[in-house]
């Protein structure tokens, strides 16, 4: 009976991560084009129109230049994740989200900042992504394995995790905020609509649910996400530390709200990506445990 109820576990931990890499790469595909738009605004400081501009104007053959690194990031982090936290969860004898319980536990905390802080073992493919974003080294790197190795040929290992500390901060206080979160909006949702029955709309909250908590966890770690891409947008000796970045960043666009430059369009991508992924996750769990 033991070893059937640990079986089980097993084969559930297992399909976290499965249906994780699934919800990673819909949202990826869908959001990607957004996302460079945003990108281009938090290092270059410009407004949507003038990033929409330069990226029409490079053509559309490099519109999903640097797809491969997020692509492979994101249905891994993804997996990661949801995957660990499941584990970790179990591990810490915590208990997903019931009606009635408290928003926030201990258990639920220490096991999304770990699931966060492992995803950030992914910190090369998105310095990479950073790289090839960037439009000053569109004619030194070719592609991602261009990119990725020539920064070990002529840089080392150490440049691949530049900014490690932004990443680990940024992705473990996201997901406390998002496993702890996701479920009482959802619930909220369905208890006020008065629809549990019905498994479309369910799908509707699942997205709701997600976009919102999205939107908001990314609107509040922007400015830490603007430091962390120019942090990794540079190359080569002499890397200013965060704190130092942070300093620059202020006397160049003269005001802190100059930070949120590219916060709408952020907003928006994490809207409709967080959406796509929570729903897509709970749509492929629901497909494979009905089974």
């Amino acid at each position: 009976m033991n070893t059937q109820k640990a079986n089980d576990e097993r084969r559930y931990h297992a399909l976290e991560f499965g249906c994780g890499w699934g919800a990673g790469c819909i949202e990826t595909c869908i959001v990607y084009p957004a996302t460079k738009v945003s990108f281009r605004q938090q290092v270059h400081g410009y407004n949507v129109l003038g990033a929409i501009r330069e990226i029409r104007a490079e053509g559309i053959s490099l519109l999903y230049r640097g797809l491969l690194p997020p692509l492979l990031m994101r249905t891994t982090s993804r997996a990661v994740m949801f995957g660990l936290y499941d584990n970790f969860l179990t591990h810490f004898g915590g208990a997903k989200y019931t009606r009635g319980s408290s928003l926030f536990t201990v258990e639920r905390a220490k096991a999304a900042f770990l699931a966060g802080a492992c995803e950030a073992s992914l910190a090369p493919l998105e310095r990479i992504q950073v790289l090839l974003q960037a439009d000053k080294y569109h004619k030194e790197f070719k592609n991602t394995g261009d990119a990725a190795a020539k920064i070990f040929k002529y840089y080392g290992i150490r440049e691949y995790y530049r900014g490690i500390s932004l990443v680990i901060a940024r992705n473990g206080l996201s997901n406390i905020l998002y496993f702890n979160l996701r479920e009482p909006f959802k619930m909220f949702i369905l208890d006020k609509s008065k629809i549990e029955g019905h498994t479309a709309l369910h799908l509707i909250s699942d997205f709701l649910s997600g976009a919102l908590l999205g939107a908001t966890i990314s609107t509040i770690f922007f400015p830490l996400n603007v430091i962390k891409n120019n942090v990794q947008s540079e190359m080569g000796p002499g890397a200013q530390s965060p704190i130092k970045v942070f300093l620059r960043l202020l006397r160049e666009r003269g005001r802190i709200t100059e930070l949120y430059r590219g916060v709408h369009v952020n907003a928006f991508r994490s809207l409709c990506g967080w959406g796509i992924t929570t729903s897509a996750y709970e749509a492929l769990i629901r497909l494979f445990t009905s089974n």
